[in-house]
């Protein structure tokens, strides 16, 4: 179960890698963050934390770095999602693909199944929508990203 968006642009694959691999970079491109700090930075073994518009707060522990993005835990308590950042392409055109796979706490597999059809999925596929599309407006207008600009989302804004 995973949920992902992938966003295509006339650039550099270097200059995506640089701003996704930017401490705090969260701040610049995520439509539903109010803070994204760093503990440790850069490169695996990096750790940061993200500030939601509603006071949620989560820790993102990166367990890969490589030439193509990287990988990493998405946390609050316990382990909620594995998340990959990857990045593709050459000098005149990229691409960059946002992955998030969630831990659902769910024992029963029926209960899980339809949490994650009827609802999960439809929540966090507007979720990774919107932060691609932030990012795209960034890299595009190197102008920093409004709170909720493409809309609120309900778990987030």
């Amino acid at each position: 179960m995973y949920v992902e968006a992938i966003e295509t642009f006339q650039k550099d694959k270097t200059i995506i890698l640089k701003a996704i691999r930017e401490p705090e970079n969260l701040n610049k491109f995520h439509p539903f963050c109010k803070a994204n700090t760093v503990e440790i930075w850069p490169g695996k073994g990096s750790i940061d934390n993200i500030e939601y518009l509603n006071g949620l707060k989560y820790k993102r522990k990166f367990l890969k770095w490589d030439d193509n993005g990287y990988e990493l835990e998405i946390e609050r308590n316990r382990k909620l999602a594995d998340v990959q950042w990857i990045v593709k392409g050459n000098e005149s055109e990229s691409s960059l693909r946002v992955r998030i796979n969630p831990i659902l706490p769910y024992k029963n597999r029926i209960k899980k199944w339809f949490f994650w059809h009827f609802y999960i999925k439809h929540k966090m596929q507007a979720y990774i929508n919107n932060v691609l599309w932030g990012f795209k407006y960034y890299i595009n207008t190197e102008t920093r990203v409004g709170h909720n600009k493409f809309g609120k989302h309900s778990w987030f804004s």
